[in-house]
């Protein structure tokens, strides 16, 4: 259970802090829990959760909250 309040953390943290710039999420596992409180975190921001590329979407470095323009 601490882990995944841990994951959860670390997923609405982002690396984009407080700007409104579109950010990676940090590293951690792509469970759906910690994808739902990162889309959370990012649609409470204005944008949206995007897998990155070709990638297995396994691990939460995958995606990224776009944010505006880059949308």
């Amino acid at each position: 259970m601490a882990r995944l309040a841990m994951i959860g953390a670390v997923a609405l943290s982002g690396c984009g802090g407080l700007s409104d710039a579109s950010y990676e999420l940090d590293p951690g596992d792509a469970t759906y829990d910690a994808l739902q409180a990162a889309t959370t975190a990012c649609h409470a921001k204005g944008g949206e959760i995007r897998r990155q590329g070709s990638s297995e979407g396994r691990d939460l470095s995958n995606y990224e909250c776009v944010i505006g323009k880059a949308r």
